[in-house]
């Protein structure tokens, strides 16, 4: 029996091996469109409208199982059909920890054969409060995936987020990812359009946010599972207490003796993430590289590159410069902009203040959250962006992760030797965007070894960053003197990486729907 899986579970699924499938059978999606719809009662409805071609030599598809963002979705609520079809057998899967399995049986899509799939359902208590602006709420979703191993081809994509009853244009608004259309339909609703071309072997995450007042309160705070009893959990506070203490003591004298040149580098505030039993999720790379106290060049490297990923900045003449869009620019990026003269060098103190602002703004999201545990769970995602990298796939798809993960990888403080370690003789193409910052006629268009891609766009960048900022070290000595300056009678503790991991998908009020596929 040969199941396609559409897995909602945590974003650790997307980046961890994924089971082996015990059949052969092989698929393209030439179609793939999703609509969830925001209720009044604060309930999402999801719809998929899915259209499978079973290909030839390989095994029908005759399961489909649907995952919902959590487990109290409504079951009675979930319909299903092939072709319009009404499907009768929808039962809790038993293959994916969330969700419903769906049997096709007589409308099974066999070899050779296509079939539109259409799967809706309703999960209830999915808006929450949105933390960034007083008065509103959010919801955040990331489309189904399936397993590349079995997925051919590219799908005509399709993402529509419906707004609850009463929502204005000029009163809602995205997370990170811009729309690429919206329109208000027939009945006054206000619709967000993710369109593009894309393969759907990864989840598509976006993010809106309107009036709290459009859905039924009151709202809440996203809970968080409890991985532990309260017992236990008081417990491992108390011990963990005592060891803080502890290690605070042995910390003092190290720290006292610690070289200049150390010192500098730790730029973090000493009491950051010190009581806190969880992880902050959602930290952009930039952040998260900052919350590893990378080198501030690096992290100057790594905003230059989300920039030019973004559009606002291209170059020009072998010089980065501005091209006036700043279409889903963070503060900081837009700060930066806003510094970046038109002739001439970056001001250092422009620059100095906008890390500092940065390591402000990190010190208040990290309030409430796990130094150690978070710093793993970054370091986590490092080390999958390099297994991704690595894997055995084709150019053009392992071009586009890297243009994907590049500031990632950036983020590690061991770039340099794992780019030597990557596997030789590995030819990508680049999204257009990269194409730009590789040497060569056609920019990497025609294909480039892996390890001299990174190599060559990790040298741009520091050349460009030379020649935006005239003294980067000196600039982080002068940060860390007003963020970490030398204590002078008190102690301060810097805590170490612990062992974590858990969904990178979390933000504003997030209602997420990770993705995973294939069985």
């Amino acid at each position: 029996m040969v199941r396609v899986s559409f897995l909602v579970t945590t974003i650790l699924a997307v980046l961890l091996p994924l089971p082996a499938c015990s059949q052969d059978y092989g698929f393209s999606v030439p179609e793939f469109e999703c609509r969830v719809t925001v209720n009044s009662d604060r309930s999402l409805t999801i719809d998929y409208a899915v259209f499978f071609r079973c290909d030839i030599g390989r095994s029908s598809i005759d399961i489909v199982d649907i995952g919902f963002p959590t487990d109290d979705y409504l079951l009675s609520s979930v319909t299903a059909a092939v072709d319009g079809e009404p499907l009768q057998g929808i039962y809790p899967s038993q293959y994916i920890e969330t969700g419903v399995e769906v049997h096709l049986r007589s409308r099974a899509i066999r070899q050779g054969t296509s079939g539109l799939f259409t799967c809706s359902g309703v999960n209830p208590s999915m808006v929450f409060l949105d933390p960034e602006k007083e008065g509103y709420a959010s919801v955040e979703f990331s489309t189904t995936w399936f397993d590349g191993g079995m997925l051919s081809g590219d799908s005509d994509f399709r993402l529509e987020m419906v707004f609850p009853p009463g929502a204005v244009p000029e009163d809602v608004y995205y997370h990170d990812r811009p729309f690429t259309d919206s329109f208000v339909d027939g009945e006054g609703r206000v619709i967000f359009v993710w369109e593009e071309k894309r393969s759907v072997d990864s989840g598509y995450g976006v993010g809106i946010s309107f009036p709290a007042d459009l859905v039924e309160g009151p709202l809440r705070e996203r809970p968080k599972k409890p991985l532990l009893s309260p017992a236990a959990i008081s417990t491992i506070i108390a011990l963990f207490a005592i060891f803080m203490v502890s290690a605070s003591i042995i910390l003092v004298v190290v720290l006292s003796v610690m070289k200049a040149r150390r010192r500098r580098e730790q730029y973090l505030p000493p009491t950051i993430g010190l009581e806190g039993s969880s992880i902050r999720r959602g930290l952009p790379a930039p952040m998260a590289a900052l919350l590893l106290e990378e080198k501030l060049d690096r992290v100057f490297l790594m905003i230059v590159f989300g920039m030019v990923k973004k559009g606002a900045l291209k170059l020009e003449d072998d010089t980065l410069v501005k091209t006036g869009s700043v279409t889903g620019l963070r503060s900081y990026e837009k700060a930066l902009l806003e510094t970046i003269p038109e002739k001439g060098r970056v001001p250092e103190a422009g620059l100095r203040k906008i890390f500092m602002d940065m390591i402000e703004e990190l010190e208040e999201k990290m309030e409430g959250y796990s130094l150690e545990e978070t710093r793993e769970y970054y370091l986590s995602i490092i080390r999958n962006a390099w297994r991704m990298v690595r894997s055995d796939e084709s150019a053009g798809k392992i071009g586009r992760r890297l243009g994907e993960m590049f500031q990632w990888l950036l983020a590690d403080e061991d770039f340099d030797s794992r780019v030597k370690d990557l596997p030789e003789g590995r030819t990508v193409y680049f999204p257009s965007f990269m194409s730009g910052l590789l040497s060569g006629p056609d920019g990497g268009k025609g294909g480039i070894p892996l390890s001299r891609a990174c190599s060559e766009v990790a040298g741009f960048l520091e050349s460009a960053a030379g020649s935006m900022v005239r003294n980067l070290t000196g600039m982080s000595r002068a940060v860390t003197s007003s963020t970490n300056p030398v204590p002078v009678a008190s102690s301060s503790y810097r805590g170490s990486s612990g062992s974590s991991c858990a969904c990178a998908c979390a933000c504003a009020g997030c209602a997420c729907a990770c993705a995973g596929g294939g069985r």
